[in-house]
């Protein structure tokens, strides 16, 4: 559930999320009444490993910078880890 939490931002930007993530949520949904078995399998696998090799290799939102807009910068911080973005939100969308 963490991982599906954390690559969700980049949805928008990843040709065939849901298609590629669905392996995913289905060890991991539970509904109100029922929990489903954690069981990993080839299917999960393929699909965590494929979200890898996008995100390594997908040129995914890379832009020049538009020094007209402002930049945002997003931070964040816990006591293991620490992470932050820094993005540009356009009329064309985020960059």
């Amino acid at each position: 559930n963490e991982f599906l939490g954390k690559i969700n931002w980049y949805r928008k930007f990843i040709p065939n999320f849901a298609h590629i993530a669905a392996p995913l949520h289905k060890v991991t949904n539970k509904t109100k009444h029922h929990r489903h078995e954690f069981k990993w399998g080839p299917d999960q696998q393929h699909s965590f490993d494929e979200f890898k090799r996008i995100l390594a290799t997908y040129p995914l939102f890379l832009e020049y910078p538009d020094s007209s807009t402002p930049f945002v910068l997003t931070t964040d911080a816990s006591g293991i880890g620490i992470g932050g973005i820094l993005r540009q939100d356009t009329p064309s969308g985020t960059k």
